[in-house]
């Protein structure tokens, strides 16, 4: 069974075409829930602008990202894993 951890990668209107092209190219070990463009304003009144795109990914396919992949490995956020995978891992 494969397992699964839900994930946000957060990118630049700029990175966003071509680092979500790399997204797709995972296949079945990424599936994509949701993305939405969002910005915040400073006091000094800059803005930043960005898309957040949600998904879930296979686990194995997160580390390989994060040792094969530093440039989308620095976007992407695991916002939830579960118990019983974090069990696995503590052993």
């Amino acid at each position: 069974m494969k397992e699964y951890v839900l994930v946000e990668f957060i990118f630049t209107d700029e990175e966003a075409k071509s680092e979500i092209s790399k997204l797709t190219t995972l296949g079945e070990d990424f599936t994509f829930i949701r993305s939405h463009y969002e910005y915040e304003d400073d006091n000094d009144g800059n803005r930043e602008e960005y898309i957040r795109v949600s998904g879930r990914i296979n686990s194995m396919t997160a580390s390989v990202i994060k040792l094969q992949n530093p440039t989308l490995a620095g976007k992407m956020r695991i916002s939830y894993i579960p118990e019983d995978l974090k069990d696995k891992y503590r052993r």
